[in-house]
């Protein structure tokens, strides 16, 4: 659906599949009874396999589809993907990511790009402490605050809550222009 959306406003799209065919089941974020081991899951992933998923999806699109700029947007797991990849020369120009809590000070520093962060209210020093580090860095950067979204309100949330609707929709739209 977040790949369809993208492309729905106009961006040529492409969704590598990070996890092998392993994704979090859906039961799983929403069924407080789930026995699903999220520890053990992130654990499966390895950002060294996860780097070549994106690299080779960075060639793809470069490569046989000629982009010229290219743009990419990450989401819980995938945001450090995105401070990694606005690295100089690793292959994307600008970046959007929500949520912030895997990413580490040095990979924010190592931004070498435009980035766009939507942000929840409830994990300020993880949006402080970004801010600081791309404000002293002079970057260019945008960051959305959201009062009351939870973890994952960019993707998944309760979209009968208006404002959590309004923080998911304006998200995307921050992600997409």
């Amino acid at each position: 659906v977040l790949a369809y959306s993208f492309a729905k406003a106009g961006c040529p799209t492409v969704m590598p599949d990070l996890f092998h065919g392993d994704p979090v089941p859906a039961s799983a974020l929403s069924d407080p009874s789930s026995s699903f081991n999220m520890t053990a899951w992130r654990a499966r992933p390895p950002h060294a396999r996860v780097a070549v998923i994106i690299t080779s999806a960075i060639r793809s699109r470069r490569g046989a589809l000629e982009a010229k700029r290219l743009a990419a947007a990450g989401y819980c797991f995938g945001g450090n993907s995105i401070a990694r990849f606005l690295a100089e020369r690793r292959g994307v120009d600008a970046g959007f990511t929500a949520q912030l809590s895997a990413v580490l000070a040095e990979e924010w520093e190592a931004v070498a790009g435009p980035i766009s962060i939507a942000c929840s209210s409830t994990m300020p020093r993880n949006r402080t402490n970004a801010e600081s580090i791309f404000f002293e860095g002079n970057e260019i950067y945008q960051t959305s605050l959201f009062a009351n979204a939870e973890h994952g309100f960019a993707v998944r949330t309760n979209l009968t809550d208006k404002k959590k609707a309004f923080a998911q929709g304006s998200a995307h739209f921050q992600a997409v222009r």
